[in-house]
């Protein structure tokens, strides 16, 4: 298997032949999901001791109960439904801080109420095309990271590498 350091390399280079083909109003938000999931959002976040888990600092935290449920090479190394998993462990992770800061609040007397996110709201945040650009970012690093993997495999069965 690569290491951290390879996937990030060859991440970073395909990224300029892959964004030349974007257009200008959608680059930020393709670079963002793909530098994301180049460093934070990897399918190696299935494996707490690795560069992109500790990449979190002090929230690294988070990822100790996927580790749990996620063998590595499992999930997150399956294109599209790792990045998915990994997008909704973190949403749950994010209702269950916010939910419980709400609570917290109303209980000491601070009235607070919970957004208030209908269907309409999210089908339009997730028809947004600067939305789709961040998340086809996503995917396309994790669908890099997965072939370096596949690539670095199939070298090292031939003996090509160490």
């Amino acid at each position: 298997m690569a290491s951290g350091r390879t996937h990030d390399i060859i991440n970073l280079i395909a990224l300029p032949p892959i964004v030349y083909y974007l257009s200008p109003s959608d680059f930020p938000f393709f670079v963002g999901g793909y530098m994301a999931g180049t460093f934070f959002l990897t399918p190696d976040v299935d494996t707490y001791h690795s560069k992109p888990v500790k990449r979190w600092k002090f929230l690294k935290f988070i990822w100790k109960p996927y580790t749990k449920f996620s063998k590595h090479r499992g999930i997150s190394h399956i294109p599209f439904y790792g990045s998915l998993t990994k997008l909704l462990y973190l949403l749950i992770i994010f209702y269950i801080v916010y939910f419980g800061v709400v609570f917290g609040l109303n209980y000491i007397g601070i009235k607070t109420t919970i957004i208030n996110l209908n269907e309409n709201n999210l089908k339009e945040l997730l028809l947004n095309i600067h939305t789709i650009s961040f998340l086809m970012g996503l995917f396309m690093a994790e669908i890099m990271h997965i072939l370096v993997d596949i690539v670095y495999s199939s070298l090292k069965k031939v003996k090509l590498i160490r």
